[in-house]
């Protein structure tokens, strides 16, 4: 069995190659993605923070 280092690492390289010409990287997303995250997480934090206050309010 033969371990030859530097034809593993081609063939490592050339599917890292074959899988970002399919897929891409996370750099090719469009910015619209970012600010899709952003805001999502601002709008489930603001109805997270309204729930835990509504609950205070009922408990008290």
């Amino acid at each position: 069995m033969t371990d030859d280092r530097d034809t593993a690492g081609t063939d490592r390289d050339d599917l890292d190659r074959q899988v970002r010409d399919r897929y891409g990287t996370w750099r090719d997303q469009p910015r619209g993605l970012g600010c899709a995250i952003v805001a999502a997480f601002l709008v489930l934090t603001t109805i997270a923070f309204a729930v835990v206050v509504v609950l205070l309010i009922t408990a008290a």
